[in-house]
């Protein structure tokens, strides 16, 4: 039997397990927690019976919860009270409806009451169908995709992503789409990487700013040295999720030719890049105040905290990229400008080198 096989039969025996003697004592995230650990040990196999187990364990928790509080309103002095919470929730603790009032101000405390429209009936739909562990569903794909299951591991980014609205930390739904986002990219299927970036980049209000970006563009078309400083100094945008979106799409940008639109998401990434950085530095030195790309570069150099981010975040890519497309662009002056800073003072020696090289040369 080939190890691909005897890896699925481990994986069916593992869920067959997990369905029929799962321990409901235990909180589904805690069994979670578990298939990470053994996830991040390369245990692939436990990984998998314990992310099954919190699915199951998960969904009798969503059924035990909407029994309760479905029970706990349904006297005709918690009708008489409304729909909003803080009149339900007074009437439960005279009432002494402790578990119901557990689970209301829990839910409340995550996602909080406008999510619900302040209405004890929506978050009583709610419940009723959150019967799904998207958590639970995203580690299973990243179980499939690391033993090359690509297909099976896009079927559960998509269902993970599908069930956002039930996630315990919204923000891991960036997480699954950039996952989604490597599937479609390693499958050569470009329009639906493209869609997924795009969708990273719908909740970064820089990004939908079509007039700033129009004027950062504006801005390197004028061809002028001084506004390699300028555009640093005038602009700022800081987004979560936004950088490794941008740096691919531009790349796929680059790659179909379209080259005003691969500028444009270097430049935001630059400037986004910069941003996070001038406030990570302006943190520890309150003192500092930017005057050039050059001083922020030196800048830079004296923390290694900032050093490794940019490091991780392949931040100094971000800028030679910037200089490589505005010049691809016709922007000659603007992009040899940034060559010469970089040359001198990014705070990576390979850029500095690349950079240096990229000086004076026939665009």
């Amino acid at each position: 039997m080939t190890k691909k096989y005897l890896l699925s039969f481990c994986i069916l025996l593992s869920f067959c397990t997990s369905v029929f003697c799962v321990s409901y004592s235990e909180k589904s995230w805690r069994i979670l927690e578990q298939a990470q650990v053994c996830f991040d040990s390369g245990h692939y196999g436990d990984a998998f019976k314990f992310a099954r187990e919190a699915f199951v364990s998960r969904k009798n928790e969503a059924e035990n919860e909407f029994n309760v509080l479905d029970k706990a309103i349904s006297p005709a002095q918690v009708r008489r009270a409304g729909d909003e919470f803080p009149a339900v929730l007074k009437v439960l603790k005279e009432r002494e409806q402790k578990e119901a009032v557990d689970i209301i101000e829990k839910y409340l405390k995550l996602y909080g009451s406008s999510y619900y429209k302040d209405s004890i009936h929506n978050m009583l739909d709610w419940l009723k169908e959150r019967n799904v562990y998207p958590e639970a569903d995203y580690l299973t794909g990243k179980i499939y995709q690391v033993e090359g299951e690509y297909e099976q591991a896009l079927s559960f980014y998509e269902r993970a992503y599908s069930e956002k609205d039930y996630l315990d930390v919204s923000d891991v739904q960036y997480e699954i789409l950039y996952s989604i986002g490597f599937i479609a990219k390693i499958n050569s299927d470009f329009e639906k990487f493209e869609k997924t970036l795009l969708l990273i980049l719908n909740s970064d209000e820089f990004f939908k700013n079509e007039l700033m970006k129009k004027s950062i563009a504006k801005a390197i078309s004028v061809d002028k040295k001084e506004n390699v400083d300028r555009i640093f100094l005038l602009y700022r945008a800081d987004s979560k999720y936004s950088l490794m979106a941008l740096s691919e799409l531009g790349d796929l940008y680059e790659t179909r030719k379209e080259s005003k639109k691969a500028l444009e998401c270097s430049a935001l990434s630059a400037v986004e890049s910069f941003t996070h950085i001038l406030t990570a530095i302006e943190q520890r030195n309150s003192q500092f105040k930017y005057t050039s790309l050059r001083n922020f570069f030196e800048e830079c150099k004296k923390y290694e905290e900032i050093l490794f981010w940019a490091q991780k975040n392949d931040v100094w890519n971000v800028f030679y990229q910037l200089a490589k497309r505005a010049g691809a662009n016709g922007n000659i002056i603007f992009a040899q400008a940034l060559y010469s800073v970089m040359a001198d003072s990014v705070p990576d020696s390979y850029y500095r080198s690349l950079s240096a090289s990229q000086l004076n040369i026939g665009f």
